[in-house]
């Protein structure tokens, strides 16, 4: 058995007694408080740095009605969508003394429910639901039985929760336009999960554009799949059976348009002479592609930011009623065509 294994946890008074000093002096060091002089705060300190001393958060958090962490569920963390709003929301955190508890819940509404289920039994002061799929009314259920709550990706009620989202449906939109002005008319489209909000979100901006440019797009050239490389493989080739005289595949996310990229590569399809493909999201890998892909960015470094700031202020009581909302911007690459005059 090692000296971990044996030693007892150092306290408060193990660091008074090495430093010669009593508990409250301690306590007011540990806590930065005044009231203790420089020489004698310097030496409780190299009382706490030989003696290991660490401060019992749990206990702390007791005291102050706080657990000091805040619960966060993605619906896939090997998308490369999400890390980074777990980056910008942990950033935030840390920088005022909390720590993430971290949730896949792999796109099942089930463990999603579960999870904040379980994040409501350990007592965090907060939660950010991160795309969650949950039908409003179970969500705002689960969601109402915490301190504060916030979604990313979805609106809510702002009595339940804050929202920080990104305008999707004018994403899309720009996609459209750009796909219309290159000369593209034969659209396929590979929809998301049907319980995804921002899918939803882009499906009505794709048919209110489509139907401003006169596009036709009839049940046979939409599919729905999986958000991920393989349901893009999928869905492209079961609307290249439908529809071969598609000349542009509009995709739910980035993950998806891989999939149509390797499934036309193997076709000997090219991309974009004989079909454009977009995609959406701007993952990192995005431009790395073959070809580039063109796709929709906005900064969900940013989403996360936003999202854990306007959760420590909903912890305050503050905020409630205010919605972020993100705007996209559309990154033109070599998976498209070059705009034509006659569009």
């Amino acid at each position: 058995m090692n000296a971990f294994d044996t030693r007892e946890k150092v306290t408060l008074a193990d660091v008074a007694l090495q430093a010669g000093v009593s508990v409250m002096t301690v306590s007011r060091v540990v806590n930065d408080r005044p009231g203790v002089g420089a020489s004698t705060r310097e030496r409780v300190r190299g009382a706490i740095s030989a003696l290991g001393y660490r401060p019992n958060i749990v206990a702390r958090g007791l005291k102050a009605h706080r657990s000091c962490t805040i619960g966060l569920l993605v619906p896939d963390v090997t998308n490369p969508y999400f890390p980074e709003i777990v980056r910008g929301a942990e950033d935030v955190a840390i920088a005022h003394g909390f720590t993430l508890l971290l949730t896949n819940v792999i796109e099942d509404v089930e463990r999603e429910a579960a999870a904040l289920e379980a994040f409501e039994d350990r007592r965090v002061d907060g939660v950010i639901a991160c795309s969650p799929r949950l039908s409003a009314e179970r969500l705002d259920v689960l969601l109402a039985r915490h301190h504060a709550a916030v979604i990313v990706n979805r609106r809510s009620a702002p009595d339940v929760a804050g929202s920080v989202r990104i305008d999707h449906e004018q994403g899309m939109r720009q996609l459209i336009r750009h796909l219309v002005a290159t000369g593209c008319r034969r659209l396929g489209v590979i929809a998301g999960p049907s319980h995804s909000y921002a899918g939803r979100e882009r499906m009505l901006g794709l048919d209110r554009e489509t139907r401003e440019h006169g596009l036709d797009l009839p049940d046979r050239h939409v599919v729905a799949e999986a958000p991920t490389v393989e349901g893009g493989e999928r869905a492209t080739r079961t609307l290249l059976t439908r529809n071969p005289s598609l000349d542009a595949l509009v995709c739910f996310n980035d993950l998806v348009a891989a999939g149509a990229l390797l499934t036309l590569a193997e076709a000997g399809i090219a991309v974009p002479t004989d079909i454009a493909v977009v995609g959406y999201d701007d993952i990192p890998f995005a431009r790395m592609f073959t070809p580039p892909l063109t796709t929709i960015r906005a900064s969900t470094y940013a989403l996360g930011q936003h999202a854990m700031t306007m959760l420590l202020e909903r912890m305050e009581g503050r905020g409630r009623g205010v919605d972020i909302v993100l705007q996209p911007e559309l990154v033109v690459r070599a998976s498209t065509r070059a705009c034509t005059d006659a569009a």
